[in-house]
């Protein structure tokens, strides 16, 4: 069985948690772990009932994970007693870090408040994709900016900087580069995605 502290990272990619493992977390418990011993102490029961006081209050925010009719639709905005009992309630975890911030006394769980730790959450939309390939363009234009030798007229020579990059790489890693050799296509596809909107962008700034 893994240590929890070595389960945090994982924890972290969630933006919800369900109440029981929210215990077993801010008790230094893995979940998995707590639920094959089948024990609960005093202190557990303690804050569970403070995180469900604080739930009713609606000093914390949930969100209802529904259950499927039998004509395949999802039900939600059962009373919240109900989904406490049936498992179908999830804690919003930024909503629980502004609690735990509130308490009147000092309390910072390992799963919330490790900032060493925080991830930068991974995201496979097309959105950072996108996004991704215009920091290519942006770079090559700042690097074409602060050297002739990297431009072609009053653009970025997208071959020169393809083969600086494949160079550098080379003396950074040793020769297996694969990648880094057809670089210049990478920036030569950014440059081309992008010729109409950075241009203006970096006459204005």
């Amino acid at each position: 069985m893994p240590h929890p502290n070595n389960c945090l990272r994982y924890w972290d990619l969630a933006d919800h948690i369900r109440i029981d493992d929210a215990v077993a977390l801010w008790c230094g418990v893995e979940p998995a772990e707590l639920a094959s011993l089948n024990f609960e102490t005093q202190c557990m029961s303690a804050k569970r009932a403070a995180l469900v006081a604080a739930l009713r209050a609606e000093r914390l925010e949930y969100e209802d994970l529904g259950i499927i009719t039998a004509r395949g639709q999802v039900f939600k905005g059962a009373p919240i007693d109900e989904l406490l009992e049936k498992g179908r309630l999830v804690i919003d975890k930024v909503s629980l870090r502004r609690w735990f911030e509130q308490l009147p006394f000092e309390d910072r769980p390992a799963f919330l408040f490790d900032e060493a730790r925080q991830p930068v959450l991974p995201d496979g939309s097309d959105v950072v994709e996108t996004n991704s390939v215009k920091t290519i363009a942006i770079m090559a234009h700042l690097l074409a900016a602060s050297a002739g030798k990297y431009r072609a007229g009053e653009r970025p020579n997208a071959g020169v900087i393809g083969e600086a990059v494949n160079d550098l790489a080379k003396q950074f890693f040793g020769d297996d580069v694969r990648g880094y050799a057809s670089f210049h296509k990478k920036v030569g596809l950014a440059l081309k995605a992008f010729s109409k909107e950075l241009p203006d962008q970096f006459l204005k700034s």
